[in-house]
């Protein structure tokens, strides 16, 4: 049996096996009850995509406010100073501390104009591309892997 609505204070008077008790749900009562219809319906969804296989990137940029930055910044990169320690020394971005890694995420987490650059087939990756107006300023974005 499925018991809601209990907040978690009235949880502290119950015994430690009372606890288990109510949080324990058998598989059959849970089968007769519709349980997991809705999660069957997901999984033999045809227009389920498994994550992996979602388009996905991981890029890197540096964030200026003004064009006399970005000056500097492309002067740097361009006389090889590696993108992270550039992205740590100019880069407005919290993500300077990690040398300007974004991490890995889908199109439409980023704003418009930066998931154009990202997700477009043409941008190569490892190269540097920008500067990209956004409202938040200029920036220099390095796509370092995209999928599929």
């Amino acid at each position: 049996l499925v018991h809601a609505f209990i907040l978690p204070h009235e949880c502290l008077s119950f015994s430690p096996q009372r606890q288990q008790q109510r949080l324990s749900v058998s598989s059959s009562t849970a089968r007769q009850m519709g349980f997991f219809d809705g999660i069957s319906k997901a999984f033999s969804n045809e227009d389920y995509v498994p994550e992996a296989e979602t388009v996905k990137a991981t890029a890197r940029h540096i964030l200026v406010k003004d064009s006399q930055q970005v000056k500097l910044v492309m002067n740097e990169l361009g006389s090889g100073s590696p993108f992270a320690t550039v992205a740590q020394q100019y880069s407005t971005c919290p993500s300077s501390s990690s040398g300007g890694s974004l991490g890995s995420f889908s199109p439409g987490t980023m704003v418009k104009e930066f998931d154009e650059v990202i997700f477009d087939p043409e941008t190569n990756i490892g190269e540097v591309y920008g500067p990209v107006k956004t409202q938040f300023g200029y920036h220099m974005i390095v796509v370092d892997k995209r999928n599929p």
